[in-house]
């Protein structure tokens, strides 16, 4: 199994590499077709994620990627979010909860559909400071509850609302460790950390750090815009039959 989840690490690291989202979304779809309990899968790949995005956020920072004057608006009120989204989870059934978070990762699948088959030059206006702080806390609750969203939601509407597309992946990477690691704790108070799947989370982490290098080169070579299509495509199938599967 450590290295099953070594693959998956590897897998998932590489799409979030490559797409600046993707990593809790992709590893929670395929650790729920593996049977495992939603509130547990979300747990546990919050931990490994957390660690991961430390190094990606502070090469960012160091880069000159972040816009510091977003930190605060997004990460105060998802850390809110998080801890809402953690409670919400850990109150729902297994038999209900599977269904729940696979709609939310469908969601998810459809929104990174969307976001690479719109034309890159489209822009909206920009957010208000209070819609961008309402934008932290759903992105942070959709993405514990679902295993997966802080990226997927935040980085297009960022992108969609004028940002410069580096900067909006370099902000979404640095504060995604403070979300992570305040559904870690939540989760850890409500069901013991002994009950994270421990097995799991050191091969997650080895592997999201293994093909980041790979993924930036790769990522020259085959057109982003096509790449996110498929993961999309990928993400909304995997999520669409576990759905189909729940109500036959």
């Amino acid at each position: 199994m450590f290295l099953i989840y070594l693959l998956v690490g590897l897998i998932c690291g590489f799409i979030d590499s490559a797409l600046g989202m993707g990593y809790g979304v992709s590893s929670v779809t395929i650790l729920l077709s593996f049977g495992i309990v939603p509130a547990i899968a979300s747990a546990s790949i919050h931990t490994a994620e957390g660690f991961v995005d430390i190094v990606s956020g502070v090469s960012h920072w160091k880069l000159g990627n972040v816009d510091k004057g977003l930190l605060l608006k997004l990460a105060v009120p998802g850390i809110i979010g998080a801890i809402l989204g953690a409670y919400a989870l850990s109150l729902l059934s297994l038999s209900f909860a599977k269904p729940v978070v696979s709609s939310i990762l469908l969601i998810m699948g459809l929104l990174i559909l969307l976001r690479f088959a719109m034309k890159e030059n489209v822009v909206f206006k920009k957010m208000p400071s209070r819609l961008m702080s309402l934008l932290g806390f759903v992105a942070a609750f959709v993405d514990v509850c679902g295993g997966g969203g802080w990226g997927p939601i935040l980085t297009p509407t960022l992108i969609f609302n004028g940002h410069e597309p580096r900067k909006a992946v370099g902000t979404v990477e640095l504060t995604e460790p403070v979300i992570s690691f305040t559904a870690v704790i939540v989760f850890g108070l409500l069901f013991g950390f002994e009950a994270f799947l421990w097995q799991l989370v050191l091969p997650l982490i080895i592997g999201g750090f293994i093909l980041t290098p790979l993924a930036a080169y790769i990522t020259k070579k085959i057109p982003k815009q096509l790449f996110g299509i498929l993961i999309g495509v990928w993400l909304t199938a995997l999520n669409l039959r576990t759905l189909l599967l729940s109500v036959m």
